[in-house]
């Protein structure tokens, strides 16, 4: 191919190795399994408990959503950044991330011991202390499991790693569900279950094999100042998602409206499943090949259009949704959940936009200062408060939260692909 040339995004296609595809199929066959048995639980939940049931089970999701980016530090990430530019480090700053993830997840959970209550009263839970106790473990657990699987993530045990995360995320909720008798119980077991899991996954982390060239690995410290400076923005992420169930649930308590705004945030998040699982496969060896080689111009193109593909493929599932709102709402929570139906059908575009900042956020993460990410994060978090408070001048809460999630997807979207195509033409370091 000469220097000239610029191939089709059919022949980019065609040159993404072989492993990676592998590897992407299989992640993303049980991210779907995750979000399918996410899915199950949500009819389980809506079976059980009735409307009440099913906005506390949603309250409790989005809390889990919201703290655990912070509790966990940016170490996701940074396990993702670094470890594939280790060959000595490997396991101990994979152990080093669990001790400091296990000392935050004790500390929060003696606050929620002791101000259960008083959080109880500012969520509308009516359950009170035994309610909270219940979130903090399954928060605990799920910051602990999170951790294991970004270390074998990020030292590329792609088996290990998905079987992490289809047990410990997957698997054990719904047996946790299965073994329970009330919402509550079904978050303590889950969250215990979910920490076992990701205590081995950070056991069975291996050391890289040595190679002859000589390189400075990162250390601890390294990995924390960077999972640090990107915190703020891996907590303004989860929170584009839970701040419209958070909005309904403050301004009309009790009500089953924070339930629908929830269903809804799902149904986006699954859309974009397939595109955020781009990141556990790609940034890892996006970390190795930038840090490692010269310049790649067929990667670098691939990465420019990948954005803008994944925009189009969102859209077919979105459409698929709008059409069928009315069967899908009744199929998984009852024809009691019909008010849901003009919320879902709302919200779910949001998933376009959001298709495009996933498909772009491998490149920003690993070749862009945590700066830049974290700042786009929290400016379209900001957007989604303001168009939200404006928007219930006009519209209903539930209305105007999923269109504020709207508008800071559509941010996020586009700006993420311009930031995508800047950091591919960076030179490198």
């Amino acid at each position: 191919m000469s220097a000239g040339e610029r191939p089709d995004l059919r022949t980019l296609l065609r040159a993404v190795p072989a492993a990676v595809r592998r590897d992407y199929v299989t992640t993303l066959a049980v991210q779907w399994f995750v979000l399918g048995t996410g899915l199950y639980l949500f009819h389980l939940v809506a079976r059980r408990g009735s409307v009440s049931g099913f906005a506390y089970y949603q309250i409790a999701r989005g809390t889990v959503s919201t703290f655990q980016p912070a509790l966990l530090l940016g170490l996701g990430l940074g396990l993702q950044r670094y470890l594939p530019r280790t060959e000595h480090t490997t396991r101990r700053l994979a152990r080093q991330a669990l001790y400091v993830e296990t000392a935050l997840v004790t500390v929060v959970g003696l606050i929620g011991v002791g101000a259960g209550a008083r959080i109880a009263d500012a969520l509308g839970l009516t359950g009170g202390r035994d309610a909270v106790v219940a979130i903090v473990v399954m928060l605990g657990g799920n910051c602990l499991c999170s951790a294991g699987l970004a270390a074998l993530r990020g030292n590329h045990q792609i088996v290990d790693s998905n079987l992490i995360y289809g047990l410990g995320l997957g698997l054990i909720p719904l047996v946790a569900f299965l073994s329970a008798e009330t919402i509550e119980d079904f978050l303590i077991i889950q969250g215990v279950g979910a920490t076992a899991v990701g205590l081995w996954g950070t056991l069975v982390v291996r050391r890289r094999p040595a190679s002859t060239a000589e390189d400075h690995e990162p250390t601890f410290k390294t990995l924390l100042a960077y999972g640090v400076r990107r915190m703020p923005g891996e907590v303004a992420l989860p929170t584009l998602y839970t701040f419209p169930t958070f909005a309904v649930a403050v301004t009309m308590p009790g009500r089953p409206d924070a339930g629908y705004v929830g269903f809804t945030t799902s149904a986006v998040t699954l859309i974009c499943s397939v595109f955020a699982m781009l990141t556990p496969v790609l940034m890892p060896r996006l970390s190795r090949l930038f840090h490692r080689t010269g310049e790649n111009a067929g990667v670098r193109q691939l990465l420019t259009a990948l954005p803008v593909l994944a925009g189009v493929l969102a859209a077919l599932p979105t459409a698929v949704i709008l059409v069928f709102a009315p069967a899908l709402v009744h199929g998984f929570l009852g024809r009691e959940f019909s008010a849901a139906i003009p919320i879902l059908r709302l919200g779910v575009f949001a998933a376009i936009p959001l298709a495009m900042f996933y498909a772009a956020r491998p490149t920003m993460d690993t070749l862009l200062e945590p700066k830049f990410m974290s700042r786009l994060l929290i400016a379209c978090l900001a957007l989604e408060i303001v168009v939200t408070a404006i928007g219930t001048v006009f519209l209903t809460p539930p209305h105007a939260a999923v269109l504020g999630l709207a508008a800071a997807a559509t941010a996020l979207g586009f700006d993420g692909v311009g930031l995508a195509a800047y950091a591919v033409r960076l030179p490198r370091p």
